[in-house]
């Protein structure tokens, strides 16, 4: 397994065993839409770029999207309030050759349906980390 798929699977074993976190854990957006119950936070990755490449070691920083997923009369509210519980379990997420991570911005909710009961927060944050030059889990 990548590094990178590493910090996804931890950070969301994080979420899910945090006392009384208020969202549902999911890996895969198209699995939080299919489900009923709301809301839905899940855990996914956007683009990497390699920052440097020195003597048979590579920084990588990774963007980890989270989503929040919500179905309610103010699915935005709902969906701010999952992430601001969900930001500092975030922020002091540590894990071995992890360097940092950090926010870098929010995406505009997007809503679904035509009742505009549905809605999808999406928070970005990189994580920079060290890998051997010719690996990706190392």
């Amino acid at each position: 397994m990548t590094l990178r798929e590493t910090f996804i699977q931890e950070l969301m074993a994080m979420l899910s065993g945090a006392p009384s976190f208020p969202a549902q854990v999911e890996r895969s957006i198209s699995a939080a839409f299919s489900r009923e119950e709301s809301p839905v936070l899940v855990i996914h990755r956007g683009a990497e770029d390699v920052e440097s490449d020195l003597s048979g070691e590579t920084i990588r920083e990774c963007e980890i999207l989270v989503s929040v997923i919500t179905r309610s009369d103010v699915p935005d509210q709902q969906a701010d309030s999952i992430m601001e519980a969900a930001h500092p379990l975030l922020m002091a997420y540590r894990a071995d050759n992890l360097l940092q991570i950090w926010e870098v911005g929010t995406n505009a909710p997007m809503f679904a349906n035509t009742d505009g009961q549905a809605c999808m927060l999406t928070t970005r944050y990189r994580a920079q980390y060290r890998t051997d030059t010719l690996s990706l889990s190392a």
